[in-house]
């Protein structure tokens, strides 16, 4: 089981599959059934939608000069 949070490298996160079992460290658990990505101006934003139910969002801040 893999655990995610803002520290997890962007390349593990575009790596993750449905069918992954994955956790946020926190409580929330369980194996992937869906997956999101949304970008804007300064962040990346993937949500793991969960089979049991609930979900795990992790959003990365992209750095800028």
């Amino acid at each position: 089981m893999k655990t995610l949070n803002q520290d997890t490298p962007t390349g593990e996160l575009n790596d993750l599959k449905v069918g992954d079992k994955i956790s946020n460290g926190l409580g929330t658990f369980g194996e992937v059934e869906s997956i999101q990505f949304e970008s804007g101006d300064s962040y990346w934003e993937y949500t793991f939608t969960l089979k049991c139910g609930g979900f795990i969002q992790v959003k990365k801040l992209i750095p800028t000069c």
